[in-house]
């Protein structure tokens, strides 16, 4: 079977044109950035069944591996948040719930990986509704009964202060009655996809006050109705709130206002850089200034695509059955509720060796602060990252011995380990979404330009077919793109025969600057 160069571009093309310079007459390449490329994800930091259900995962989706950790561990956070706060010292408690952020371009099979993580939780909201069915029948009727005998009594007010006759008999029963009314059945739903932060807020409220937000699209933050200023503003107030455990009030002007409290939320997120750095940008550093993009743990994973070979569906998951029997069990023990309908969680504190551990991990991130630190341009993360520690130590509790005992120093040195992964990640992409739009555009140019070279064995490719199948469509974009790649000595274009060919420093494709 013959294959033409650049699906259209004829070997001529290329075999014709002039050789690239001898390495002698390139200059050496600038780097676009100086951050490193990420290590890989930390996979053996998770617990050993968290862990084999995230291998197995991988072994047949092909997806990123720190998108299927993520994953697996927003569902955890689900299932598990309303079971216990971790108390990290004296007047230090809050929740457990992680909000996870991966940077994923479409088609990295997020929604994939989330079905295989979240059947547990789906089937067991499934099996909660149908259980509530006769109940939320009777709720009905009997709603409907007091509807008729409010509005009649109101009526009877009515037609009574018409005739000046004294209604204080009258007034009293009806005020009897609205403290009568019957309460909604509480039929548990945990996963939203994009909701509005207002229909989400109102669920916790109102409903059960422990959901997740599992998207791969991320609306909800990141979505048209939340990238103006405003709403903006509304929905990171709101997001950062929850993430705390703390209280928050949404006032409304055509209904009831209602207050949001001892609530617990997980955010497993997905969203491609671009949008990211839009929302970024729209805010105007309050996504940063406000600690809201500093409570995710992010994962910004190189892509898997155009390796993923078919494979057949396995006939077994054990590992994953496992990790789904676990979940379903977690779900099982059912919240403890306040006379507010809020969550009562129990507590988990650290064991001596593990609260050592974790002012160890403390500490160190604090040292990295000071002027000349690692994380001097990462401060807002790095605050939160000790407490995600935190967080995460406890939910492998949860997952490994329930609510009793106290959290062990392995689970904290494990916890760690991910967090200190996702630290690094989050100061990586920050400080990339943070650059001008035309440098990141280079850096997509670059990687698309490196990539084809080192998959087709060639140091050069066609501008056109660059601009046909490269991340950068747009003309003027894709030219100030290379204008920056030559200007760091990255590529040259030369013209042959009336094409442009864009060649690459061999520098670059022995990996010495890639």
């Amino acid at each position: 079977m013959q294959f033409t160069t650049n699906e259209g571009y004829s070997d001529d093309v290329f075999k014709n044109c002039s050789s690239t310079p001898p390495a002698s007459e390139w200059l050496k390449p600038v780097s676009l950035l100086q951050e490193s490329e990420p290590p890989q994800y930390p996979l053996e930091s998770l617990p050993s069944g968290l862990g084999d259900a995230v291998r197995e995962v991988i072994e047949f989706v092909q997806c990123p591996m720190a998108l299927a950790a993520c994953s697996a561990l927003s569902a955890l956070s689900v299932s598990a948040q309303h079971l216990a706060n971790v108390r990290r010292a004296e007047g230090l408690e809050g929740p457990v719930s992680l909000y996870i952020l991966a940077i994923a371009e479409s088609g990295e099979r997020k929604s994939s990986v989330d079905k295989h993580f979240t059947t547990a939780i789906t089937a067991w909201e499934a099996k909660q509704a149908e259980l509530a069915k006769p109940n939320v029948k009777s709720y009905q009727v009997k709603h409907d009964s007091w509807s008729m005998q409010y509005e009649g009594l109101k009526q009877k007010i009515k037609e009574t202060a018409k005739q000046q006759k004294p209604v204080d008999d009258l007034t009293s029963k009806l005020m009897q009655l609205k403290n009568d009314e019957p309460l909604p059945v509480r039929v548990p739903r945990l996963i939203f996809g994009d909701a509005t932060p207002e229909q989400l807020g109102y669920a916790l409220a109102k409903n059960w006050p422990s959901a997740g937000v599992l998207s791969s699209e991320a609306g909800i933050v990141f979505g048209s109705h939340g990238m103006s200023g405003d709403s903006a503003m509304r929905n990171m107030a709101l997001l950062n709130v929850l993430w705390d455990g703390g209280t928050h009030t949404i006032d409304r002007r055509t209904t009831d206002s209602y207050k949001i409290k001892d609530a617990r939320l997980t955010m497993g997120l997905a969203v491609q850089a671009d949008t990211v750095r839009a929302f970024y940008d729209n805010s105007k550093g309050l996504a940063r200034g406000t600690g809201f993009l500093a409570r995710y743990l992010i994962a910004c994973p190189d892509s898997t695509q155009g390796s993923r070979l078919f494979k057949e569906p396995p006939t077994a998951w054990p590992n994953l059955t496992v990790f789904s029997d676990r979940i379903t069990e977690l779900l099982n023990k059912l919240p403890k509720f306040n006379e507010a309908g809020g969550i009562i969680p129990t507590t988990l504190d650290f064991s001596n060796d593990a609260k050592k551990a974790w002012i160890t991990f403390h500490n160190d991130v604090e040292l990295e602060l000071k002027q000349g630190g690692d994380l001097t341009d990462a401060k807002d993360v790095a605050s939160k990252a000790a407490d995600n520690v935190a967080r995460l130590a406890a939910l492998f509790h949860l997952y490994e011995w329930g609510s009793e005992g106290r959290i062990n120093k392995d689970l904290v040195v494990r916890a760690s380990a991910i967090v200190k992964w996702h630290l690094y990640e989050a100061k990586r992409f920050l400080n990339q979404i943070a650059i001008p739009a035309h440098i990141s555009n280079a850096i997509k140019i670059d990687d698309y330009i490196l990539r084809y070279c080192r998959d087709h064995k060639s140091d050069r490719l066609a501008r056109n077919y660059l601009r046909q199948h490269g991340a950068i469509r747009d003309k003027k974009l894709l030219n100030d793109a290379l204008d920056e790649l030559k200007d760091a000595n990255r590529i040259k274009i030369r013209l042959d025969d009336r094409t442009s060919i864009i060649e690459v420093n061999p520098a670059l494709l022995v990996g010495d600057y890639a």
